[in-house]
């Protein structure tokens, strides 16, 4: 059947290439009739050359004919030569990869199951050692395979089909580096998108930094954004040392390696983010940052700018031979029978080797050890990378680090949260958003929370509207000290003025003599005027508020017209966008999402 193919391809090569001549002689002889010398001239050359190429490649065909008649002649004698080499071959390999011995992790590691040998014992004297990323992970023929993503990396890209046994291969390898190495040099952020199962076991390490899966898609970009700030920040200690390896700093960061499960599914998820990850792949060797990517279909899902970067190649079972070419160069992948799962080849640039991966046979018992091991040591545990997004309400505020104004919200800087202050004497406030949003909640916080920490102020008044009109009542009297804490309290004497439905008084048609006074409360630099209103309309930004609290409307224009920037905008859903309490804090040109704290308001 090859031979066939062959000889069909070169009847459809001489095809082509007597085509063209043909056409030329027929037009050639058309423009002799016509008498056009010129033309006709012009088309001489091109016919030459076809028959030139045609005379070169007679004799080469005749030439291959001779060859492919010999080795016919021999595969006549034995047709069937070829094919029983290579099924010898899938054979002989398939018996070899059986022959593999299977053996769980914990005697590779030193961390045997006997009672009377404490575990933790074990890791906690790995940890005295020079840090190393070289652990065993599997056994070959002939020993213990090891894998060393420091050497060998510094990334690697795994590949596997459904139950070839990749995430136990994650597992052992995060269990086995963290037993070797402690908190303080090395590090994981795990990223899950086949729904968190793989990692859970592992979130508990003392190494972790952070875990996401898939079901939080915002939290995913919240990782990714964290890892880009932490690639930058290492990108500036490398400078400012001088050094041209982040292990040359004295106070070096540890080691951070970033594990990814299905990855391919990151990217059909988040397409326009995983570029993240393809910049740390590129730059991460310098600066202690390792990547693992694990996915089913490596052919078309990882680019070819993060596979020159994957230097370590594992591949285990896979049903396409293509997929076993694309990791390894080879398609000795495809032949892995399905009855042995966790048999993987490994391609680190000098050579294919097939061992069976050693899974963990109590992982509880492993993580509980290393985490023993690290109250042994003293371990401070390390800041999370990166915390979870916003929560749907805020009972409580955590402490602020500074007291510098009114803590009114949880808010987000893409990566943690921590409380936002209201700045009470910087300038006027508003609140704009529409009704049942929690404007009026806030007010009274922020009345409650005057009333309790702020003395020597020469007011606080409260406006709101009533079935009569508008009622103003004195929140915070002048002649009594306020209650709290004098030490932390301010002392600017200032006046605040608190307005609730403030709509009215700022349409220029308003004839009441309150909105009169509050248009000239917001030209008194002495007087703080936080009010709330519906529609910023009529209110003129940022003269008569350059600090904001808006909660959004779900209309783009207006909320943008508010002063909410695109990309927030664009990073709520329409849950949060109806959200309660869910605002942006708008303070002159810092803009971040918050959500308002109002458990602790009456």
């Amino acid at each position: 059947m090859e031979q066939r193919s062959q000889q069909r391809a070169e009847r459809l090569t001489l095809l082509v290439m007597v085509a063209p001549m043909a056409g030329q002689i027929m037009l050639l002889a058309m423009l002799l009739a016509l008498r056009q010398w010129m033309f006709a001239a012009m088309i001489v050359p091109s016919l030459l050359g076809c028959m030139a190429s045609l005379a070169l490649a007679l004799p080469r065909r005749t030439a291959s004919a001779h060859g492919r008649s010999g080795i016919s002649g021999a595969s006549a004698a034995n047709p069937t030569m070829a094919n029983a080499y290579d099924a010898a071959t899938v054979e002989e390999r398939t018996a070899n990869l059986q022959r593999l011995p299977a053996q769980n992790l914990e005697p590779l590691l030193g961390m045997h199951h006997n009672e009377e040998r404490l575990p933790w014992r074990t890791v906690a004297r790995q940890w005295l050692q020079p840090f190393s990323m070289d652990v065993p992970i599997g056994l070959t023929q002939h020993g213990v395979a090891h894998l060393d993503l420091q050497r060998q990396g510094p990334h690697a890209l795994v590949a596997g089909t459904t139950g070839s046994g990749k995430s136990v291969l994650l597992q052992s390898w995060c269990l086995a580096l963290a037993a070797r190495n402690p908190p303080n040099r090395l590090q994981f952020v795990f990223l899950d998108f086949k729904g968190g199962t793989a990692f859970r076991p592992l979130e508990r390490l003392p190494h972790c930094v952070g875990s996401v899966c898939d079901l939080d898609l915002q939290h995913a970009v919240r990782a990714l954004h964290a890892l880009e700030l932490e690639l930058k920040h290492r990108e500036r200690l490398v400078a400012e040392g001088h050094a041209q390896d982040i292990g040359m700093l004295h106070s070096a960061p540890p080691r951070l390696v970033v594990v990814i499960d299905e990855f391919h599914a990151l990217r059909d998820q988040l397409p326009d983010v995983v570029n993240r990850i393809v910049h740390i792949a590129s730059l991460g060797r310098s600066l202690g940052m390792h990547v693992i990517a694990c996915t089913q279909h490596p052919a078309g899902q990882v680019s070819s700018d993060m596979k020159a970067n994957m230097t370590l190649g594992l591949c285990l079972r896979v049903r396409d031979a293509m997929q076993s070419v694309e990791i390894l160069g080879s398609p000795v992948a495809s032949a892995i029978p399905p009855s042995l799962p966790g048999v993987v080849y490994c391609n680190d640039g000098e050579g294919i080797e097939a061992w069976r991966c050693a899974a963990a046979g109590d992982i509880t018992r492993m993580a509980d050890a290393i985490v023993f091991a690290a109250r042994c040591h003293g371990s401070v545990p390390a800041p999370a990378l990166f915390s979870a997004p916003l929560p749907r309400m805020v009972r409580r505020l955590p402490p602020a680090l500074q007291s510098d104004g009114i803590p009114f919200a949880l808010a987000d800087n893409g990566v943690a949260l921590h409380p936002a202050l209201l700045p009470m004497f910087h300038g006027n406030i508003g609140i704009i958003g529409p009704h049942g949003r929690g404007k009026t909640t806030l007010l009274a916080a922020i009345a409650q929370w005057l009333r309790s920490n702020v003395s020597n102020t020469a007011s606080v008044q409260w406006t709101t509207r009533t079935a009569d009109g508008y009622a103003t009542q004195t929140v915070q009297d002048p002649g009594s000290p306020a209650v709290g804490d004098n030490d932390a309290a301010y002392a600017a004497p200032r006046r605040v003025w608190l307005v609730d439905d403030a709509d009215p008084f700022f349409d220029p048609f308003c004839a009441d003599p309150l909105g009169a006074r509050l248009l000239e409360a917001l030209r008194d630099h002495t007087v703080t005027v936080v009010f709330a209103v519906e529609s910023s309309r009529h209110v003129r930004i940022p003269d008569h508020c350059a600090i904001r609290v808006v909660f959004p409307t779900a209309d783009k224009a207006t909320d943008q017209m508010n002063g909410i920037p695109a990309d927030i905008w664009a990073s709520f859903d329409a849950e949060t966008l109806t959200l309660p309490g869910r605002a942006v804090f708008i303070d002159h040109a810092r803009v971040v999402p918050v959500q308002c704290s109002f458990g602790d308001s009456s």
